[in-house]
């Protein structure tokens, strides 16, 4: 994931370096090859012309990454540019900070009108605030699942659930010493689940016009029933530890787990060679399949001399093309942002048969909301999901104060 960092030549000033050479620093929470792919791609560019200077900082996580550029972008020097998750866009929007980017379409070696058409719908769809162009598709990623092959045979399993209900079927089979179907773990993430399992059952999360919760309806009991259902039957483990989901199938004791294809390579570190594992789509509901998309797409501040912003925009341009954001999914597994590199990358995909069920997903994604408030909205409603589940809460009481809350955020 990229972020600019402070550094005031790259930033308010912006001053050339001692070469000539205007400077666009940006930094990464990347990790692993992930990190060493974003490294070779700024090379690259810093070698391809003589006019503009990239520099990486790597920050440790992605939370350190939105609070620093809150803070600069509060005092006046925000970054030249960085990763905007849909809510953090909507942040930086609500104060002016984001550049309109369309309005660079066409400048010298940077993305076009006719680019922009070659870039995924489904990708596309969070992109702009307003009626603007102030994100593009960048490091996105969104929701399937992964199961534990040996399980399922042993199991006598041997395709995976394509329903909910089916999944609920197959939960039973997996109850044996030290194994469960999946883990229902203390983590915003699954309320991403929980979230895509309410559209599948033929509700919203939230109003049209995202002031009010509308979680708190049939949909979105029925969701959450299920999960409190199976950990009833002890069919599935409830955990405290945020990563609880990924620990436990990977030592082997969850068959399956719903997560994205980035944290494929950190699955395969833990599963090592103890079973092979696959994945599927998300089961389907009443409504249809839906999954929920996560990661970040990629902005453009304002603040900076118009001249900074179009040096930011460039790199931008060269990191999005079809060529180079071939290379960084290859190396990230996130989704390919245009058709053109979907098709580039067809003899990869066929020789990497997780990556490509998120690329097939894609027409099924919904994004979350697009509002600054969601992460707080998300710690707070997983508080009541987890309280379900562990049945210190009913399935009403949980959504009933889940709903309040959401609502008292909303109105700040």
């Amino acid at each position: 994931m990229l972020a600019a960092t402070a550094v005031t030549a790259a930033c308010g000033s912006g001053n050339a370096d001692a070469s000539g050479r205007i400077t666009v620093t940006v930094g990464t929470a990347n990790q692993g090859e992930v990190l060493k792919a974003l490294k070779e791609i700024v090379d690259s560019f810093n070698a391809s012309q003589s006019k503009i200077t990239v520099k990486l900082q790597q920050y440790p996580d992605a939370a350190t990454l939105l609070q620093k550029t809150l803070v600069q972008l509060s005092a006046g020097e925000p970054p030249t540019l960085s990763p905007c998750q849909p809510s953090w866009a909507a942040a930086y929007a609500k104060v002016n900070g984001l550049a309109d980017m369309s309005t660079m379409f066409g400048t010298p070696n940077a993305l076009t009108a006719k680019d922009i058409k070659d870039f995924e719908p489904a990708l596309m769809k969070a992109t702009k605030i307003n009626g603007k162009q102030l994100t593009l598709p960048f490091d996105r990623n969104l929701s399937f699942l992964y199961y534990n092959k040996k399980l399922f045979r042993q199991a006598g399993l041997t395709k995976p659930p394509t329903t909910w209900t089916q999944f609920a079927e197959y939960a039973a089979k997996f109850k044996v010493a030290n194994s469960w179907a999946a883990d229902f773990f203390n983590s915003p993430y699954m309320v991403s689940v929980w979230d895509s399992m309410v559209y599948s059952y033929g509700g919203e999360i939230l109003t049209e016009d995202q002031t009010k919760a509308a979680f708190n309806s049939q949909a979105g009991r029925d969701a959450l029933r299920f999960w409190v259902d199976l950990a009833r039957k002890e069919q599935v483990r409830v955990s405290s530890e945020p990563s609880a989901g990924q620990l436990n199938f990977g030592a082997g004791h969850t068959a399956m787990y719903v997560s994205n294809s980035t944290a494929l390579s950190f699955i395969k570190e833990s599963v090592g060679s103890k079973f092979e594992i696959a994945a599927a789509p998300l089961p389907a509901g009443p409504a249809g399949t839906f999954t929920e998309m996560g990661g970040a797409n990629i902005c453009l501040f304002n603040k900076a001399p118009k001249k900074v912003q179009e040096a930011g925009f460039r790199f931008i341009s060269y990191l999005l093309s079809t060529s180079k954001n071939g290379d960084f999914v290859k190396a990230s597994s996130y989704l390919p942002n245009r058709t053109s590199t979907i098709n580039e990358l067809e003899d990869f995909y066929a020789q990497n048969p997780i990556p490509a069920t998120a690329v097939r997903e894609m027409a099924h994604a919904v994004d979350p909301p697009t509002i600054a408030a969601w992460p707080q909205i998300t710690a707070a409603v997983v508080i009541h999901l987890l309280a379900a589940v562990r049945g210190d809460e009913t399935v009403e009481d949980a959504l009933d104060k889940a709903e309040k809350e959401v609502n008292d955020i909303l109105k700040k």
